[in-house]
């Protein structure tokens, strides 16, 4: 069973959805995902689960997405 996310994670998560959306770039879920999980690494989140809320945010501010890997 999933856990819920802190208030502060899911702001984050939206505040990354935000800026790319201000920008109109492309988001990389993998890697914003990534980032999002090491800024908030003490709540030892599942990196799936920000994918999951970061990709829900995507979707609901009409962004460009991505899923490479970085290389």
């Amino acid at each position: 069973m999933r856990r819920p996310l802190s208030s502060g994670l899911l702001n984050d998560i939206l505040e990354t959805a935000r800026g790319a959306a201000q920008s109109g770039s492309i988001i990389n879920i993998r890697s914003v995902a990534e980032q999002v999980r090491q800024r908030h690494e003490d709540e030892n989140v599942a990196l799936e689960d920000i994918v999951e809320a970061l990709m829900q945010q995507a979707q609901w501010l009409n962004l460009s997405v991505e899923f490479a890997d970085e290389a």
